[in-house]
């Protein structure tokens, strides 16, 4: 069992490096063909390398592939799929609600119907979340579930390696003249919330699944919003104001909500007998 775990430890180290350093590698090979746009070679190599890194650990370094996640089942976990389906929706629909309200967001009239920019969205936005949430919730999460860490930390350590894991592309998705100084570690508590929303999805589901659709729903739904204009938020009141994981409404109702889930499922775990949680240990 010692063994066992020493392994998994040493490819959980050797994936959270290769993550953390697969992004900076892809901005040097765009730097060196003189390209750094959306698309380029190197952000291929950032979006696929955790995923690749993934299939080698569990195909030939001892990882197995017993807690990947990859059946859907939906089978009793309608209401975690209809969340994953509806988080997003709502929560921006309330988080530009209110900014309209106060004045902070402004409602602007692009060419293109919303609907259609959502729609033209979906299907690239899950071909990259496959790539995401396989690596981060089919991989780091439960490898370090079965370590016997406590889950908060679990949720934390994947939500500040994953959230480092953006940073060397953080510039193509971010639109604002805000320090970095303040925006990063503000961005970052915003990607722990979701790895806490995400992760106890993962845990009452066994799947990576509904990860991979509220992800994508977040994607297509909130940087169609933001990145094609449909509106905009007062730069002053951007650090509140955005739907997005930097803006503080959305960092409150993501770790709500994930802290909801997390009491919800602590009441049912005794239901459930321990073989049937592979995840973690209590």
């Amino acid at each position: 069992m010692k063994v066992k775990k020493n392994k998994t430890l040493r490819n959980v180290i050797i994936f959270s490096l290769i993550a953390l350093s697969c992004g900076w590698i892809g901005r040097l090979v765009d730097l060196q063909a003189g390209t750094d746009e959306n698309g380029s070679l190197g952000q291929l190599m950032w979006i696929v390398s955790p995923l690749l890194c993934m299939v080698v650990l569990r195909s030939w370094m001892g990882d197995g592939w017993k807690d990947f996640g990859a059946k859907l089942r939906i089978k009793g976990n309608v209401l975690p799929y209809l969340l994953s389906i509806l988080f997003f929706p709502l929560m921006t629909t309330v988080i530009v609600g209110v900014g309209i309200g106060f004045g902070w967001t402004d409602r602007l009239q692009p060419s293109t119907p919303y609907l259609a920019a959502f729609g033209m969205a979906l299907l690239p936005s899950l071909f990259k979340n496959i790539f995401e949430e396989f690596a981060w919730r089919g991989y780091l999460a439960p490898k370090l579930f079965s370590l016997g860490y406590n889950r908060f930390f679990v949720h934390i350590a994947v939500g500040i390696i994953w959230g480092a894991w953006h940073f060397p592309y953080m510039f193509l998705f971010v639109d604002t003249t805000e320090s970095m100084i303040t925006y990063i570690p503000r961005m970052m508590i915003g990607v722990i919330a979701m790895s806490i929303l995400y992760g106890e999805i993962l845990l009452i589901t066994k799947s990576v699944w509904p990860a991979v659709v509220m992800h994508t729903m977040g994607n297509a739904f909130v940087d169609t919003l933001i990145l094609k204009k449909f509106i905009h938020v007062h730069e002053k009141f951007g650090y509140m104001a955005m739907p997005s994981p930097e803006g503080i409404l959305a960092i409150a109702l993501t770790g709500l909500t994930g802290l909801w889930i997390y009491r919800r499922r602590k009441r049912t775990a005794s239901d459930f007998p321990a073989q049937h949680q592979p995840f973690e240990r209590m």
